[in-house]
């Protein structure tokens, strides 16, 4: 029997394919375990950091408008001047 000659390039080929599966196998199994990572924050109530963020910037812009509002409230309620000399006028024709 004649030993051939690419016997090393067919176990450099069949090696590289043996990598190559086990980098599919790999991305797979992270792929499935960040998937169970996440159905388990899930049902904890657990949000993703994303969210916290946009709840966080919302709040603060509720915050804002309140204390706008809550600011226009407590200001003094003032007529302008030439609205009160209308007023006094009018009530001096009558």
């Amino acid at each position: 029997m004649k030993p051939r000659p690419d016997i090393f390039g067919d176990l450099a080929t069949m090696a590289n394919g043996a990598a190559s599966a086990l980098g599919s196998l790999r991305e797979e199994f992270d792929t499935m375990k960040k998937g169970r990572q996440e159905r388990g924050q899930n049902d904890a109530g657990i949000v993703t950091r994303e969210e916290f963020d946009a709840l966080m910037t919302r709040l603060d812009a509720l915050a804002q408008r309140i204390a706008f509002i809550e600011a226009a409230q407590q200001a003094p309620q003032t007529t302008p001047k030439s609205a009160t000399k209308k007023q006094t006028k009018a009530k001096k024709d009558s």
